[in-house]
């Protein structure tokens, strides 16, 4: 019987097609927050209740091995400058090699930045960090906004 508990031997990260995994990360971690906000009304000390407002975008960061020809902006998918008018979002998963069920994807994701650190009698680290609206899990109904939800004009 296979283990059930995800290890990061077990971890695939894709940027992008899901073909080629992204070789050179170690570690990524992602968050979600919720933006929730106390509803005060008069005659009371305390909230009345508290009601959610927003999501906040979903951050991510990659980090890794530094490996020649495959720094942040070949594999890492963080854009050059000149191209930032030109440049689509990105997708991402992590996918569970052993099941090859997701464990995570993001939908339009943006690279905001990286940074390596060099050190003596240590291999060469990069971490890349990304940011993204939307965030699902395993659960098979995803995370989407509601029906009739309000979106940018199409061009």
């Amino acid at each position: 019987m296979a283990a059930k508990v995800v290890s990061g031997a077990r971890c695939r990260v894709f940027i992008g097609d899901n073909t080629t995994p992204i070789g050179i990360f170690n570690s990524i971690s992602y968050g979600l927050t919720y933006d929730a906000a106390p509803v005060f009304i008069l005659g009371r000390f305390s909230a009345a209740e508290i009601d959610y407002t927003a999501q906040e975008v979903v951050g991510i960061t990659c980090s890794g091995w530094r490996v020649l020809d495959h720094g942040p902006h070949a594999d890492g998918a963080v854009p050059h400058l000149q191209d930032l008018l030109n440049v689509d979002y990105l997708t991402m998963h992590v996918d569970d090699r052993l099941t090859g069920k997701t464990i995570a994807s993001f939908v339009n994701v943006r690279a905001t930045g990286y940074t390596t650190t060099i050190s003596a009698r240590q291999l060469e680290e990069v971490t890349v960090n990304f940011v993204g609206i939307l965030v699902s899990d395993e659960d098979k109904d995803g995370n989407s906004e509601a029906v009739g939800s309000t979106i940018l004009p199409q061009t």
